[in-house]
């Protein structure tokens, strides 16, 4: 009887933490890096993204018009946006590590650590398409009716 109310109480509690996590650690956008050439690449570099693969989709879903208002991101009809975690911050190029690197800044500390959180993907409109890359998950909406469908790549 109490190993049982002890479950309860531990999957409750952990319901409750993860619905609630939004509020807990909002997502923070901590830098924004626009590409120079016209192939419409754009980085967002964030702290506390959501953990599943539907709350980052849900993330950038429901911030897509801000994220166009305040930084004009995506800048073109064909686009590909890829957040970044900023992990330790912005670190200096060091030929032992692999790093990726922003050329539009001029410090010294223009790199962050390779952690991808989420691309989006918008490079044929035409098709209606919108692809979202999540931890080695494809997930394609069709943005006519919003449909959502999930494939490994």
């Amino acid at each position: 009887m109490k190993k049982s109310w002890f479950i309860y109480t531990a999957i409750a509690l952990a319901v409750i933490v993860y619905s609630s996590w939004g509020h807990i650690y909002p997502v923070k956008i901590i830098d924004v890096h626009r590409s120079t050439n016209s192939l419409g690449y754009d980085y967002i570099i964030v702290d506390h993204f959501p953990l599943t693969d539907r709350g980052r989709i849900n993330w950038w879903l429901s911030q897509r018009d801000m994220l166009k208002k305040k930084y004009n991101i995506p800048s073109g009809q064909r686009f590909v946006l890829t957040v970044w975690d900023v992990g330790d911050g912005y670190l200096r190029d060091s030929l032992h590590e692999d790093y990726f690197c922003f050329s539009d800044m001029t410090s010294e500390k223009n790199c962050i650590e390779k952690n991808n959180l989420l691309e989006v993907a918008f490079r044929f409109p035409e098709s209606n398409k919108i692809k979202f890359y999540v931890d080695g998950n494809l997930y394609i909406m069709n943005k006519k009716d919003g449909s959502m469908t999930k494939e490994r790549y």
